[in-house]
């Protein structure tokens, strides 16, 4: 049996994959958990442009920024973490719990656009979460 794989391929997506993960400061529960929160709000956010009839590909691209954006800021706050010697990664894991607190109001927001009620323990969790990165800033 002959296996061919596309090793450029693999190059470049192994490469990139690596690159991520060490600018991100590793990929733990809190990176996991920012990149299901920022699918979900981005399906979201098309659904309810769709309910609304507001779908158009400049909205989606712009939206994909925002979220390149994020990813950029928790960068920022992975360097500041080797920068200053701070070996727990405190601004790497604040940032990232303030993105997903972030996304999470904006995936409840969606889903009441969508006519669902988010049950009020996942609202104030992630109001609490929000209020908590505040207070540490």
């Amino acid at each position: 049996m002959k296996q061919s794989t596309d090793t450029l391929w693999t190059a470049i997506t192994g490469g990139t994959s690596i690159t991520l993960a060490y600018l991100l400061g590793g990929l733990d529960n809190l990176v996991a958990a920012l990149t299901i929160f920022m699918i979900c709000d981005y399906i979201t956010g098309i659904m309810v442009g769709y309910k609304e009839k507001e779908v158009n590909s400049y909205r989606a691209f712009r939206g994909l920024t925002k979220k390149v954006g994020m990813l950029v800021f928790v960068i920022i706050a992975n360097q500041l973490d080797m920068i200053t010697g701070n070996q727990n990664g405190f601004l790497r894991d604040t940032m990232l719990t303030f993105l997903i607190a972030t996304e999470g109001i904006s995936i409840i927001e969606n889903v009441g656009k969508l006519g669902v009620t988010p049950p009020a323990f996942i609202r104030k969790a992630l109001e609490q979460l929000s209020d908590k990165e505040d207070e540490k800033q």
